[in-house]
């Protein structure tokens, strides 16, 4: 097979991120897609860590002192909650390039997404309902989803899947009080949940996939869906698990925000539904037909990693970043 060219070869990234593959691996994939495109990319780490901490240099100092080392073409930052927009002008007058920010976190944080963003020459958000409020503030933004790193999200082969992990149902995600009522639906159905506040705890690394790998369901709950949840802050962009699930090969079924259906197709990629009843009745259609489950999830893993990847989403935002 005929290696895919480098597009932007040679051009010098700076991205800032949290980078730790037990907690934050995002930073690590957008480091590894921006170099699979050719890029030289350097690292900025975002968070206050070991000597950093110690000296109190903030990620402005450190910034600061990378691109003195060197200038960049395009300094990325993802999220960038602890720069401040001043220091951002301040650096992109000094330093030049292109400054661009990856907002994760709209539009539950969209009163930060919206003071950050007109400090960039491009803002990127995955929420297509929080483009007005950015255009609004002075920004320039961009609609971009988000991705997956199929090396990281690859199931184990058959018959190497530990029993531990089986479950017809899973669900991975923070514990709160709008979603428990949602997935306390699904209690009889066999629900498992894994995250934050749940009593079975987080998952990282390598047992984060065998979770999602275990399900024959993965069920997906954005933040704010349900009768409790904030209509102003529930959007319409997909959340990072739609494009896990489809990774890893196990069918989903998610709330139907309304991004999702640019990337898969509904009922054939993916299975939505738009309330609590809906979600019950349509687990236990999909935990009943095992043709089902198996056609859809090969047809969202094949989705995936044709148009979903990390690098994929890189080759967009610098091709819109440079133009």
């Amino acid at each position: 097979m005929t290696a895919r060219p480098a597009p932007f070869a040679g051009l010098r990234v700076v991205l800032v991120a949290a980078f730790n593959r037990r907690y934050h691996r995002s930073g690590l994939a957008l480091a590894a897609a921006l170099a699979a495109l050719g890029c030289e990319v350097r690292r900025c780490e975002e968070r206050r860590r070991g000597w950093n901490a110690i000296l109190r240099r903030s990620p402005t100092t450190r910034l600061a002192a990378l691109l003195r080392d060197q200038p960049a073409d395009v300094v990325l930052v993802f999220k960038g909650a602890s720069l401040a927009p001043a220091d951002v002008g301040e650096l992109r007058g000094r330093f030049g390039g292109r400054w661009v920010n990856w907002f994760p976190d709209d539009p539950h944080q969209l009163d930060l997404s919206t003071r950050l963003a007109p400090a960039y020459d491009c803002f990127f958000t995955h929420d297509s309902s929080s483009l007005a409020r950015h255009h609004a503030a002075g920004a320039r933004p961009h609609y971009l989803a988000f991705g997956c790193d199929p090396e990281y999200l690859e199931a184990p082969p058959p018959g190497r899947q530990d029993a531990h992990w089986a479950a017809p149902l899973v669900f991975v995600g923070s514990r709160d009080d709008v979603r428990e009522p949602v997935l306390q639906a699904l209690a009889g159905a066999g629900l498992v949940a894994w995250g934050p506040g749940w009593p079975r705890g987080p998952l990282y690394g390598a047992d984060f996939v065998r979770a999602l790998a275990g399900a024959r369901v993965g069920v997906n709950v954005h933040q704010q869906f349900g009768e409790r949840g904030d209509p102003a802050r529930y959007g319409t962009g997909a959340n990072m698990r739609v494009f896990e699930l489809a990774a890893v090969g196990t069918p989903q079924l998610s709330d139907a925000k309304a991004d999702i259906a640019r990337h898969f197709t509904p009922d054939r990629e993916i299975v939505l539904y738009r309330k609590v009843a809906e979600l019950v009745d349509r687990a236990r259609a999909l935990l009943a037909d095992d043709v089902r489950r198996r056609q859809l999830a090969a047809a969202a893993r094949e989705r995936a990693l044709r148009e979903h990847t990390w690098r994929h989403r890189l080759e967009e935002l610098l091709t819109v970043t440079l133009r």
